[in-house]
């Protein structure tokens, strides 16, 4: 008779199974933590949003932009936009005429032409990466340095904006 006799499998089942699901929770939970911006902040965005909707300067996304963005197949998007240049750096903000739930944030660095576009939502959620380097677009996966440049990036915007404390 050997050790393994009897119903060995359903001896590891239980720890296996146990294991697995542990996991997949731990998998699914970390990919799902997404920071969700305070009630103060989603309304300090959507004061940004709507005074660059007034105020802001009407412009047009490239197409491929638009393109990697998901605002548009191979056509350009008009925006109202905000733009500050500080030295070499460019810093835009665009807010997509045709869906204001489509904020466009980036940073250009005219040395490299290196550009960096982070798609966001009318209440401050990042929902897309975009960079394009030598002249090459490419959506990125979302890391947590990316929500940190688009933290940086967003904050810049609001208090030029919608400062706190404004009505």
């Amino acid at each position: 008779m050997s050790k393994f006799d009897g119903n060995w499998s359903s001896r590891f089942a239980i720890p296996w199974v146990s294991l697995l699901t542990a996991v997949m929770l731990a998998s699914a939970t970390g990919a799902q933590v997404k920071p969700s911006p305070s009630p103060q902040a989603r309304k300090r965005m959507a004061q940004a949003v709507d005074k660059t909707l007034r105020e802001g300067l009407q412009a047009k996304l490239p197409p491929h932009l638009s393109t990697l963005l998901g605002l548009s197949k191979e056509e350009e998007s008009v925006v109202r936009q905000g733009v500050v240049r500080t030295g070499k750096t460019v810093q835009g903000f665009d807010v997509s005429t045709a869906n204001k739930n489509d904020v466009v944030l980036f940073v250009v660095n005219e040395a490299t032409n290196d550009q960096t576009l982070y798609l966001a939502s009318r209440e401050g959620m990042l929902r897309k990466v975009v960079t394009v380097k030598a002249g090459v677009g490419e959506v990125r996966r979302i890391t947590g340095e990316d929500r940190k440049a688009f933290e940086k990036e967003k904050q810049f915007w609001l208090d030029r904006l919608a400062p706190v404390g404004a009505p």
